[in-house]
């Protein structure tokens, strides 16, 4: 009998510090029965991943001690955390001289390899779920 695919239990680490967002994720992941660990600091996210090491990683472009996608970048170059996928979810979708982030362009710019998702804020709950389900469920370890 094969088992049925679910969110249910996974960890997903989610840099972040906006309220709203913060509560429309707990509610969500709650609703499927999804573990969230929250920081809304690039400085402690490094630490928090390599205690948790979650499923999966929420991360917002811009937080108030740095950058999301420095922060992305430090995760695929370290040698423990480079295996989490990364979605990005953000509001501001511009940067430097209004050229817009995409995962091509992060890949491009940093030599490394491209997020697994990025999507704008503000967000549909199903589309949120169906991109973790597609990143995990694709998972061979999973």
């Amino acid at each position: 009998m094969g088992s049925t695919k679910t969110l249910e239990g996974k960890k997903v680490l989610v840099v972040e510090d906006d309220r709203e967002v913060l509560e429309s994720l707990k509610l969500l992941f709650e609703e499927k029965k999804i573990r969230m660990i929250h920081t809304e600091y690039a400085l402690s996210a490094t630490s928090i991943a390599e205690k948790e090491f979650p499923d999966l990683c929420i991360f917002d472009v811009m937080l108030p001690d740095g950058s999301g996608v420095n922060l992305y970048v430090e995760f695929k170059k370290h040698p423990v955390l480079s295996v989490i996928p990364i979605v990005f979810l953000t509001a501001v979708n511009d940067y430097e001289l209004g050229e817009p982030w995409t995962p091509e362009r992060i890949s491009l710019e940093y030599n490394v390899p491209p997020p697994q998702g990025f999507l704008e804020k503000p967000f549909l709950p199903d589309e949120l779920i169906r991109l973790l389900e597609k990143i995990l469920f694709s998972r061979p370890d999973y």
